[in-house]
């Protein structure tokens, strides 16, 4: 009897553990915060921009959009469901949108503008950044 008591008391805790979310790498994040900066930080460029700005803008995003994609693979492969991908995909928006609205505070980014675009398959030196993260234009000119 006290063994069929401990076995029911135990099942809530093996289900509950199963739909916890597995870790993955600090790759896998920095690539998902990364991903998730740069879509949002170029997604939304002022209208008076020219040609060749909106193309780099377009670039950005679009090594976002893939850096994302890589994330995702990877929270995937580490036994995460779509479900609790989508929940991480969310909760980054949550936290980057606000650094990125309130004119780009580096000091809450847990990345800077530079390390981000170092993610980024055959991207130069970061150029200057957007307004999103003022303390690298210094660096690029």
């Amino acid at each position: 009897m006290n063994r069929l008591i401990l076995a029911l008391a135990l099942t809530p805790a093996l289900f509950a553990t199963s739909v916890q979310a597995q870790t993955v790498s600090d790759d896998v994040t920095k690539a998902l915060w990364c991903g998730t900066a740069l879509v949002i930080a170029f997604s939304s460029p002022p209208p008076d921009i020219t040609a060749d700005q909106k193309a780099q803008a377009q670039t950005y995003i679009d090594g976002g959009n893939a850096l994302v994609d890589k994330a995702t693979q990877g929270y995937l492969n580490a036994g995460n469901t779509e479900e609790q991908v989508t929940k991480a995909k969310s909760d980054m928006v949550a936290e980057i949108t606000p650094i990125i609205a309130q004119g780009g505070d580096a000091s809450k980014a847990r990345y800077s503008f530079a390390d981000c675009v170092a993610l980024l398959p055959g991207q130069a030196p970061a150029p200057a950044a957007p307004a999103a993260d003022a303390s690298s234009s210094s660096a690029a000119q």
